[in-house]
């Protein structure tokens, strides 16, 4: 180290001739590299655990609309999700795919549980499926009470699907404005029928002005 060699040779001149003294001064020198190495060892040690604190913090919360990626099998899944109100009509576009991150692709026969809920109250639960993994739920305001889903159902995945490219419908008091949070579970992929053993579970905020 710098310093260590700038003490040596500083003492050194400063002794002179004194050599006998040398040996402890050289003792008491590695004693303080010691210190000052052990004092940089828990420094650094701080600023590694610091780093990785928010990388993981950064990891919960995800990146924007992207989530972490999760394991399923030897995919690397990645959930993206988007949430835009239509100015014209006030309607609310859920849109959501799940991907593998290796490849890009959506992952087929996805199968969701999405919850929608309003200060710890529950506005909205459904299964929904989608063939080729990219869901787009349109929620028409209405004051049709309970709400009514426009899509077909389908008995293998026991969910709600939609009519080739149009979105799964849902008409009712779902949205107004305030503060919401959607939930979305991925119950199953691959096949309409296969189902996860422990789902994957996404949670996001969603804000109606």
């Amino acid at each position: 180290m710098v310093i260590y060699i700038i003490l040596r040779v500083h003492l050194i001149v400063l002794l002179g001739n004194n050599l006998n003294a040398i040996p402890i001064l050289n003792q008491d020198m590695v004693s303080t590299q010691e210190f000052i190495s052990i004092k940089f060892l828990g420094l650094l040690t701080a600023i590694i655990f610091i780093i990785q604190s928010n990388q993981i913090f950064g990891a919960e919360l995800g990146d924007g609309h992207n989530m972490p990626m999760v394991t399923i099998g030897d995919r690397n899944a990645m959930l993206t999700f988007k949430a835009a109100q239509v100015p014209t009509n006030n309607n609310v576009n859920l849109d959501f795919t799940l991907l593998d991150n290796k490849t890009g692709n959506n992952i087929q026969h996805t199968t969701f549980l999405v919850t929608i809920s309003n200060a710890n109250q529950r506005l909205f639960t459904e299964t929904v499926h989608s063939h080729d993994g990219h869901i787009l739920m349109e929620f028409v305001p209405s004051t049709i009470d309970p709400y009514r889903v426009n899509a077909n159902f389908d008995t293998l995945s026991a969910s709600y699907v939609a009519d080739f490219s149009d979105p799964i419908k849902v008409i009712g008091k779902i949205f107004s404005p305030g503060n919401y949070t959607v939930s979305l579970e991925v119950t199953g992929v691959d096949f309409d029928n296969l189902f996860l053993p422990s789902p994957l579970k996404f949670e996001f905020p969603v804000l109606i002005s």
